[in-house]
Order: C-alpha cells, then structure tokens, then sequence
C-alpha cells in the first residue's frame, strides 16, 4: 500500500501541474501583438533611469537605426549593481567595458573587463554582469541581430521600478514580470527554468487581457519627448 501510495503521489502532482500549465491558455503570440516589433517614435527618449539602482541606461542604436541588425546600449552601473544569471535564445550579446572595471560572468567564469576590453555571451550561454568597485562604471552592450522586444521591455521594466512596483528589481504582478521576461527573452536558470514556459503563458493571457497595451503605452510610448521639451 505505502509503495502504490508513493508511485501515486507523484503522478498526481504532474498531472495536476499539466492541468495548470494548459488552464493557463495559448502562450504569447507576437503576431497578434502590435506593440513588440512596433517601430519607436522618432521623438522617443533614448535615455532611461532605474531609480532603485540609480543608474541611467542609453540606447545608443535601435533596431530601427540598424535594420535590424543589433542593438547597442550604454549602462552606467552602480557600485555593487548587476543583475541575476539568465541567458537569451533570440540573440547574442557582446559586453564591452567604456570606463572602469566591468565584471561579466558567462558560462560559469568571471571575467574582469577593462576599458576597450570585449566578452561574448552566445545564444543559450548563462551570463550576468556585475560592478564589484566602489566606484560607478559604465559600459556598452551589443545585442545581435537586434531585439525591439527587449528594447520596449526595458522601458517598461524601468517603468515599473521607478512606480514602485517592483520588489528587489523584479515586478510585483506575475503578468508584469511574464511579460518582462517574454519581451526581453530573459530565460531563468537552474531550478526557475521550469518558470520558462509557464511565463511564455502568463504573456500570452497578459496579451489576451490588455496588459500588453497598458504597459507599453504607460511605460514606453510616455517617453516621447515633445517638440518644446526637446528645445530646452
């Protein structure tokens, strides 16, 4: 009886997470989205600020300005910023240190990187960088080819800290940070990469419900800059 007990248990807690997985509806569909390839305003401001790390992050190219070819942005990081391992499955990133000691981890190894100085995170590869100096540094990233998906998630993303929002970085509503996560193709690790596809799900209800649209017009299409506002 203990044995059956214990071959049963699990089956029904598989059965009841398939259950759950699929109550969840279709996942993202870029397709039926008309935010996430939508080319930026013209006017739109390039230079955006996370006020929990205090640090500014500047699109240098946009997918818009390199047909699609990469995407390069500039980051001034604080002392003791960085962010959490992840990879992409979209795109390649190239780090490259402008102004102090950036710190990059990709595939398991640390690399210090000084001025002028370059590390490839290919496609798939776990990486995270980091700022272990007391000073702030700053340092560009190139995304290839280019992603106006992360580029509108990290407008949004941004958004949402700086409303508060956000808990450690991470949003407070499982939708927001689905679909963070789904713009961006920012993949968890380790034991939260069962998170992947329940994300990719919760996007696409995040979709289906107008939480798409809330967020992109609160958070990304709020930073067109207008006429007078850029004379000053």
């Amino acid at each position: 009886m203990v044995k059956k007990i214990l071959i049963a248990v699990p089956v029904v807690l598989i059965l009841a997470g398939f259950i759950f997985y699929l109550s969840l509806g279709a996942p993202f569909d870029p397709e039926k989205s008309a935010f996430i390839e939508m080319e930026p305003p013209e006017n739109i401001d390039r230079r955006i600020y996370n006020s929990l790390a205090g640090h500014y992050t500047t699109f240098l190219k946009k997918s818009v300005d390199t047909d699609g070819e990469y995407t390069l942005l500039e980051i001034e990081l604080e002392p003791g910023g960085g962010n959490t391992p992840h990879y992409h499955q979209s795109f390649s990133e190239e780090f490259t240190s402008i102004e102090g000691t950036l710190g990059v981890h990709v595939n398991g190894e640390n690399y210090y990187l000084e001025s002028g100085e370059s590390i490839f995170a290919d496609k798939g590869n776990t990486h995270y960088f980091f700022n272990d100096t007391d000073e702030f540094i700053t340092f560009q990233v190139r995304i290839e080819p280019a992603s106006p998906g992360f580029e509108k998630g990290l407008y949004i993303l941004y958004g949402l800290i700086n409303d508060g929002k956000t808990d450690e970085g991470l949003p407070n509503d499982i939708l927001h940070t689905a679909l963070f996560a789904t713009y961006s193709d920012t993949r968890a690790t380790g034991a939260l990469s069962v998170m992947n596809p329940i994300f990719s799900r919760l996007a696409g209800r995040a979709q289906r419900q107008g939480v798409e649209a809330e967020l992109v017009e609160r958070y990304y299409l709020s930073h067109v800059v207008e006429e007078n506002e850029e004379e000053l």
